[in-house]
């Protein structure tokens, strides 16, 4: 019986696993490999810490704020927000026509201490006129003149005549005042800071 023989060859591979380069934490190059890879992972980690803690986003509903915020749009709210200040858009919760507790994204046009007082859906704040509402008489809500009362805020959509706002659940305790809106975030063609 004649065995035959093979040659091996001598020569490996350069796809061989003994010839890839390996890690090595005390050589520069891979040093700094590893503090890009950590960097990037406390990056992620702040990110998602920001958006689960810090924030939290909401689809708007509705034309209610137009044309500050269009029905669609998702924007980026604060978790909680104990000092309101006039102008600010807030999401709180108001009681709805059956008194279940439902979000609503308003502007607060009124603080504790204000006079509030509606002409149609025309504000106004102190005597002054507050932006927001058409010109329009024809709407059924006057209000006359009234105190804020402390720790509360008034709040109006800008898009009045199609608004569920403080004319008709009254001011809004600031304890139900949950966020800001500081930025739409989509529509990427819509996003922008709100200050």
């Amino acid at each position: 019986m004649q065995r035959h023989s093979h040659a091996r060859s001598s020569a490996i591979s350069p796809d061989a696993p003994m010839n890839k380069r390996r890690f090595i934490l005390w050589r520069d190059s891979d040093r700094w490999m590893a503090i890009l890879a950590v960097a990037l992972a406390a990056g992620l980690g702040v990110a998602i810490a920001l958006f689960y803690v810090v924030f939290t986003t909401i689809r708007i509903a509705g034309p209610s704020m137009e044309p500050a915020l269009l029905d669609e749009d998702r924007v980026l709210i604060t978790r909680g927000y104990d000092v309101p200040g006039r102008g600010d858009i807030v999401s709180a919760m108001v009681p709805d026509e059956d008194g279940r507790a439902v979000r609503v994204i308003k502007r607060v046009v009124a603080l504790g201490g204000d006079t509030v007082e509606m002409h149609g859906d025309r504000a106004y704040v102190n005597g002054e006129r507050v932006p927001g509402g058409a010109n329009n008489d024809e709407v059924d809500v006057w209000i006359e003149p009234f105190v804020v009362p402390d720790s509360h805020v008034y709040l109006l959509g800008d898009n009045r005549p199609l608004s569920y706002d403080s004319r008709l659940v009254g001011p809004v305790p600031i304890g139900d005042v949950r966020g800001r809106v500081v930025a739409i975030i989509l529509p990427l063609y819509r996003f922008s800071i709100i200050h």
